[in-house]
């Protein structure tokens, strides 16, 4: 009963790698705008983790500009209710639904999130971090899926 119980949390947990071909930071800002268009058309919430709130900070702006026709509601560190929550390093309440982690430190609060999504691209410092959190999820118990993007 034990192995079952065990087998069906992990099951409900979900990690995903998306490795881009590309060494360009504006490459994975667009990705991650394709992605985020992508939750929200599902109805789902989701909360992004940057390295800090500065990061954040920029990427709210390059958001606004995604497309005109489709602008994606969210919010930066829960200044309002959002489906989507752009965090710094902390996430002060989680949404439980969609994690996408470009931090390059282990997300701690993962388990609390159906799915979690990281996003790298060939930069020599984001393959190596990458391959941390890689092994850190399989330290979990989780066998993350890799998505390899324009390979």
């Amino acid at each position: 009963m034990t192995d079952a119980s065990t087998s069906a949390s992990q099951s409900s947990q979900d990690v995903l790698f998306y490795v881009l071909n590309s060494t360009e930071p504006e490459k994975r800002s667009r990705f991650l705008s394709k992605l985020l268009n992508k939750i929200q058309q599902e109805h789902r919430r989701c909360d992004v983790r940057f390295e800090n709130e500065q990061e954040a900070q920029r990427y709210d702006l390059t958001l606004w500009d995604y497309t005109p026709q489709s602008f994606i509601v969210h919010s930066v560190m829960n200044e309002f209710p959002a489906p989507i929550q752009l965090y710094g390093e902390t996430i002060a309440k989680p949404c439980r639904d969609v994690l996408v982690n470009l931090h390059p430190k282990f997300p701690q609060q993962f388990q609390h999130y159906q799915r979690t999504i990281e996003i790298l691209d060939q930069t020599d410092y984001l393959v190596q971090m990458g391959r941390e959190r890689y092994k850190a999820y399989k330290a979990q118990g989780i066998e993350p899926t890799v998505h390899k993007i324009g390979f």
